[in-house]
């Protein structure tokens, strides 16, 4: 797992957002109005698993998950171009690929910019040429897909689901279990994880993305990589 260092600070900072009214809601033009994933920062990718959002309401604020802090504040639109305003975040640290997406995302989104929807695309300009950001529409994506995979030597599907409360937040975890491939999907803030089973001293263990399931007896613990080794986990008991 990745490695977090205590002296990394937070990537923005809560500041007196008054200086700056929300558009009126007939202002804003209903393709904007969505909560979209960064796909590029500035030309040079994002990392895998982990999602840098923006949602963008119609009440003229916006928000969303820079990477490891949650921020909110207010936009301003003048034809193509749009203005956020200052933001206030959460202060939570993460490991340091984490904080230099999430400093990268929010310096992104400090100045003005051009906008524009291409499809289900949204590309935000920067002032002098080349593009800021680069993201696409979660509601566009929600649809989803199914796929097949042939599991040699494996005569049937065996699929269990169970509803946990993990620290207030409720989880529904599907095992399933294949001849030799074992793997456990669940959905935690929106993000839909595939994990697959790997050896484990006891119990059952299973890492898919960024997170870590890992369960004793009825109850489980979630771990996310990005809150490095001393990350104690969330322990997750089965909803009554």
């Amino acid at each position: 797992m990745l490695k977090i260092i205590t002296a990394v600070s937070c990537a923005c900072v809560a500041i007196e957002m008054a200086s700056m009214q929300p558009v009126a809601a007939e202002n804003v033009p209903p393709q904007l109005v969505a909560t979209w994933l960064a796909e590029d920062i500035g030309g040079g990718g994002v990392i895998d698993n982990l999602q840098s959002t923006l949602e963008i309401r119609e009440d003229g604020t916006y928000g969303g998950m820079a990477g490891c802090n949650h921020f909110t504040g207010t936009f301003s639109l003048s034809g193509s171009k749009i203005t956020f305003g200052p933001a206030a975040s959460t202060r939570k640290m993460c490991v340091p690929a984490v904080m230099n997406q999430e400093q990268k995302f929010l310096k992104a989104l400090s100045n003005e910019l051009s906008w524009s929807v291409e499809g289900s695309k949204l590309v935000l300009g920067k002032a002098g040429g080349g593009i800021a950001l680069k993201l696409a529409s979660m509601t566009a994506a929600s649809g989803g897909a199914d796929v097949t995979i042939r599991v040699p030597g494996a005569d049937a599907v065996d699929r269990q689901s169970v509803r946990y409360d993990c620290g207030g937040k409720a989880i529904e975890a599907e095992y399933i279990n294949a001849g030799p491939v074992s793997l456990v999907t669940f959905t935690i803030d929106g993000t839909f994880v595939v994990a697959s089973n790997v050896i484990a001293a006891s119990g059952a263990k299973y890492a898919g993305g960024q997170y870590v399931w890992w369960t004793k007896g009825e109850e489980a613990t979630l771990y996310d990589a990005t809150k490095g080794d001393e990350d104690r986990g969330t322990a997750c008991k089965p909803a009554s």
